[in-house]
């Protein structure tokens, strides 16, 4: 695998880095060419093994609490092969259905930053109820835009990679809250009328969201291609 200069990351960590909403938009726009299928792909495997698991634990009478913390362990590899590949797209890198388990080596530490999430979600809706409780969460996910990447792409410790991403996203949280907050809206209007907009709306939206990561500290690890 070809590495970049750890300095890139210490560098953004330091300094900050450089982030325009609008060309990265367009730039993730013109990588959607020959993205979507694959991406898709990736999101229709999430989607079913997350239906698997919601059926068993159905049958198994589990509790809501544990059947998604079960849910978020059964997709951990999925979910990280699809924000590389979303990161590797923006970085101009060429991606294949395959590359979705090029980061499964993740799964345990992936698994840390996700199920914080989950932790953060329940816990502040037990303490403060589920409206109070929404800006604690949208925190945590606007905090932890980059773990994921940094866990899966440069190979940190959950818990480490939760902290770097905060500290990247004070430099820019005010550009990064924007665009989830666009690509949120997108995604809803995606939906109207039977979803067909997310054909295009969900893989350019991983995309967007890789070409953060992709332009504040660039890729450490690109995968041969397939």
């Amino acid at each position: 695998m070809q590495r970049m200069a750890p300095s890139t990351l210490d560098q953004a960590l330091a300094n900050g880095y450089p982030l325009d909403l609008r060309d990265l938009l367009g730039d993730a726009a013109a990588a959607l060419k020959g993205s979507k299928r694959v991406i898709l792909g990736g999101m229709l495997a999430w989607v079913a093994i997350s239906v698997l698991v919601g059926w068993l634990t159905l049958l198994l009478r589990v509790g809501p609490e544990l059947s998604a913390a079960l849910g978020i362990l059964a997709t951990v590899p999925v979910t990280l092969g699809l924000v590389m590949l979303g990161a590797l797209r923006a970085a101009g890198e060429p991606i294949s259905f395959a590359r979705l388990w090029d980061y499964r080596s993740a799964t345990a530490h992936g698994a840390i930053v996700m199920l914080a999430g989950l932790l953060v979600v329940v816990g502040g809706d037990a303490l403060l109820g589920p409206v109070a409780s929404l800006p604690v969460s949208m925190a945590y996910g606007l905090f932890t835009t980059f773990a994921l990447y940094l866990v899966a792409d440069r190979g940190l410790s959950g818990g480490r990679a939760i902290l770097l991403s905060a500290r990247l996203v004070r430099h820019r949280w005010g550009a990064i809250l924007l665009l989830q907050l666009f690509l949120g809206a997108l995604l809803a209007l995606a939906l109207l009328p039977f979803g067909l907009g997310l054909i295009w709306a969900a893989p350019f939206a991983v995309i967007a969201q890789g070409a953060v990561y992709v332009r504040a500290v660039g890729l450490a690890n690109k995968p041969a291609a397939a």
